[in-house]
C-alpha cells in the first residue's frame, strides 16, 4: 500500500500549494484545493468545514502570516485516497485568537476524476507543551 512515486511526489507539491493558497488566502486555489466535504479538526478541538474555513480565509476572519511544512512531506497512496503526514510551523489569526504554532499534520486527500486530488479532512496537533 504504502507507494513511493510521481503520483506521490505530486501529493507533496500538490500539499505545499495548498499550505502557499492558505497564507495569501487565493480563494479560487483554495476552493479547488479542498473537497467539499472537507473538515479541519483544529489544534484546539474545534471542527471547522469547509465553507467556515476556506470562507473565512477568503473574507480575512481566518489569517495565516506563516504555514509551512519544516519536515519532509510523507506520503501514504492507495488508489484514489492518500495520508500525507508533517510537521509545520503557524503563524495564524482567527476569531477565536491565534498565535504562533507547531503542528503534527495528517491530511486526507480523495482524487476525482475532474477535479483532481483534494484534501478532504486536515488533522492538526499543537506540539508546543505549556
Amino acid at each position: 500500500m504504502d507507494v513511493v512515486d510521481q503520483a506521490s511526489d505530486d501529493l507533496a507539491a500538490n500539499e505545499r500549494a495548498r499550505l502557499r493558497a492558505i497564507v495569501s488566502a487565493d480563494g479560487p486555489a483554495l476552493w479547488a484545493l479542498h473537497d467539499p466535504n472537507f473538515v479541519l479538526c483544529s489544534p484546539g478541538g474545534g471542527i471547522w468545514d469547509r465553507e467556515r474555513y476556506v470562507g473565512g480565509l477568503c473574507d480575512g476572519s481566518v489569517s495565516y502570516t506563516r504555514f509551512e511544512a519544516i519536515t519532509p512531506i510523507e506520503v501514504l497512496r492507495s488508489g484514489d485516497l492518500a495520508v500525507v503526514r508533517y510537521l509545520s510551523v503557524i503563524d495564524l489569526k482567527t476569531p477565536h485568537g491565534g498565535g504562533h504554532l507547531e503542528c503534527w499534520h495528517l491530511d486526507t486527500y480523495l482524487r476525482d476524476a475532474a477535479a483532481g486530488w483534494r484534501c478532504r479532512w486536515s488533522q492538526a496537533t499543537d506540539t508546543i507543551q505549556d
